[in-house]
């Protein structure tokens, strides 16, 4: 596998685990019957990265993976209830690994900034 194909499939696997763990917290919160408040609290952290996610813009990459510790640490919460959902293991492990792809992205996109 190339450093193009690499960096090909970071991006793609960063954009599909950003947008499906924006659909995981809001169907968890809709499940929970959390007021529209709450959605945006929880969701617009998340959602303003979304311009910098779809440009590939690095920087925006580096400063979303300290928000999804956050997110990070409400997910190991939620899966450490007595009775965790299907939506609880979901959302720790689409943050798991957007965070890691996300931070590999970014490395490996400075390591060769001519791709």
């Amino acid at each position: 596998m190339t450093v193009n194909d690499k960096i090909t499939l970071l991006k793609n696997l960063v954009k599909i685990c950003y947008s499906l763990l924006i659909a995981v917290l809001a169907a968890n919160l809709w499940q929970q019957g959390q007021p529209a408040v709450i959605y945006l609290i929880v969701l617009l952290p998340l959602v303003m990265f979304a311009p910098g996610v779809f440009m590939d813009n690095m920087r925006t990459l580096i400063w979303m993976g300290f928000v999804l510790l956050l997110y990070f640490a409400s997910a190991v919460f939620g899966v450490t209830k007595p009775d965790p959902s299907a939506l609880d293991i979901t959302e720790l492990t689409l943050t798991v690994i957007l965070f890691c792809g996300a931070m590999l992205y970014t490395r490996i996109k400075q390591l060769n900034p001519d791709l």
